[in-house]
């Protein structure tokens, strides 16, 4: 029994529900609370973010000990002596995220966090990594961003010796992965599910057969395209032609594609993304950044689709409707044109998509009136309003809040956004 007269477990069961802020605020008040706070339940899908880790002191490592986080976020490290204590301290580490490191031989301290499935690195120079990826067994996620290592070579076969690898984010802002070295990890692989690739600025067309990795025929034995198991596709920073109107052909099983072009393009008889959304049978999610005209598209996507993005794309209103028509069971929507037309969109929302769960949209320029047509939507369960980065939402904004969970019985839930950045998701997602 605690000294409130409650059980701990109430009090355990109460403090799942607040924010981390919330429970360092309770765990201060007293040792009975505190006690309870630091139980790993309460932490299990929180994260550390670390700066200097040969600074902070021995109640602080049994502070997290107990708690058994196993997520961490080294904003900055410098030698080799911080990384030896990190893994000595936190040893059962499953995720780390590696913001910048000074000393390149440092990263070659990471085989002892034996027990790591999801490791991000950026913005480092670590000529070491090779020696030290194929250590670490239970990787399911690897991110490489902006990294400085060994030979390209070495890392593509570091990589391809991780049997358990999903989930594989290459960003190099140079140039993509050749060929060769892509079918190698593809074919050594089997397990592989999300690849993300950033295709770089100024790069020449790649092979029609970039995605799909060669097998003999098992009758000829003439080499033929193989289809792949990957369900998640990012091309990030990609401009037409770089991939051919046939490169997805052999992704059959693609239930998800993001596509990130670097700038906004006016030529629509250069889009290769009506013929990609053409061989995606089973595709459910779909993500898209600048780029063409929505019209250049609207289309082509495939009626599987349940959750739309579009963020920055050039649409007017005859396009968005041309869409509507053909995804009739969207579930969630991200809608962030820009358009000549004075037009918000949002008062037509409710019509093009009737079955609408959840929402994102950003409020300005949006009349009271159009944002509480919103309430018509019987299945709407959460909008989430994107604020500009930085500021809070005005009072008018938080009186339309009120008004529409009135008008819903509290049946949808809003959310007041300003998209803020995971360090744990790569950077390059984001621009």
């Amino acid at each position: 029994m605690s000294v409130t007269g409650l059980p701990e477990e109430v009090w355990y069961h109460v403090f799942e529900f607040l924010s981390p802020p919330d429970k360092l605020s309770v765990r201060a008040s007293c040792k009975s609370f505190k006690r309870v706070i630091d139980r790993p339940g309460l932490w299990r899908n929180s994260t550390v973010y670390l700066e200097k880790i040969t600074s902070y002191k021995s109640h602080f490592w049994r502070t997290l000990s107990k708690r058994k986080t196993n997520s961490v976020v080294v904003l900055k490290a410098s030698g080799v002596r911080e990384w030896t204590e990190l893994g000595c301290r936190l040893p059962w580490l499953a995720s780390l995220t590696i913001q910048v490191c000074g000393d390149p031989e440092a990263l070659g301290t990471l085989r002892r966090l034996n027990k790591l499935k999801r490791l991000e690195i950026r913005q480092c120079r670590c000529p070491s990594l090779a020696a030290s990826l194929p250590s670490l067994l239970q990787l399911t996620h690897i991110g490489l961003c902006e990294v400085v290592c060994a030979p390209r070579t070495d890392i593509i076969n570091a990589v391809s010796q991780l049997p358990n690898l999903t989930s594989l984010h290459y960003h190099e802002s140079s140039k993509p992965i050749p060929k060769a070295a892509l079918h190698k990890i593809l074919r050594c692989l089997p397990n592989l599910k999300h690849l993300s690739l950033k295709m770089g600025a100024n790069q020449s067309p790649l092979p029609c057969d970039y995605f799909c990795p060669a097998k003999a025929n098992q009758i000829s034995g003439e080499p033929v395209c193989g289809a792949l198991g990957l369900t998640s596709l990012e091309l990030l920073n990609y401009m037409d032609p770089m991939l051919s109107p046939v490169a997805l052909q052999g992704l059959p099983s693609l239930k998800s594609l993001t596509v990130q072009y670097r700038g906004w393009t006016l030529d629509s008889s250069l889009c290769h993304l009506k013929t990609w959304l053409s061989m995606l049978p089973l595709l459910s999610e779909l993500s898209i950044s600048l780029g063409y005209q929505l019209g250049a598209y609207a289309n082509s996507v495939p009626g599987t689709v349940q959750s739309l993005s579009l963020k920055g794309v050039v649409g007017e209103l005859k396009a968005l409707w041309e869409m509507a028509q053909q995804v009739p069971d969207l579930l969630c929507l991200h809608l962030d044109l820009c358009c000549h037309e004075r037009h918000s969109f949002i008062a037509e929302v409710p019509q093009l998509f009737p079955k609408l769960q959840i929402l994102k949209m950003r409020h300005h320029n949006v009349p009271e009136t159009e944002f509480l047509q919103l309430s018509q939507m019987s299945y709407l369960k959460c909008v989430e309003v994107l604020d500009p980065h930085n500021l809070s939402p005005n009072s008018a904004l938080m009186d339309l809040t009120h008004k529409l969970h009135i008008q819903t019985n509290n049946r949808v839930h809003v959310i007041h956004s300003s998209e803020p950045k995971d360090r744990n998701v790569c950077f390059c997602a984001y621009h």
